[in-house]
């Protein structure tokens, strides 16, 4: 039978150490399933990682490799792996740590001010 949804789920993974190789990565989530997609963001002035990385699985592959590899050792750094937000996704704000929370409020605050409809 056809899976109702198909759809892909991205995982953040975080506090990685600069040491890690994508493949390492990879090799990790592989354990889980199918590895679609590994990402690991450089800085484009130093070229090191930037300390995250960005793995796409399929949904049953992903939740499971979420929760056997968040809390897990890497490279010495204890990983911090959830489910990836678009940004500016609601409803779950308190995991990203208040990252990406602010801008949006703020412009459209921004955009009342000097407004003389009034």
């Amino acid at each position: 039978g056809e899976k109702a949804s198909p759809k892909q789920i991205k995982l953040y993974v975080g506090n990685l150490s600069w040491g890690t190789e994508e493949s390492t990565l990879r090799e990790l989530f592989e354990e889980y399933g199918k590895v679609i997609d590994c990402y690991s963001p450089v800085d484009r002035e130093t070229g090191q990682h930037r300390g995250f990385a960005f793995v796409t699985m399929d949904p049953d592959d992903a939740l499971r490799a979420a929760d056997e590899t968040d809390g897990y050792e890497l490279d010495g750094r204890i990983l911090r792996v959830n489910e990836a937000q678009p940004k500016g996704y609601g409803g779950r704000a308190n995991d990203n740590d208040g990252y990406d929370g602010g801008d949006a409020y703020d412009e459209s605050a921004d955009d009342s001010w000097g407004n003389d409809s009034y």
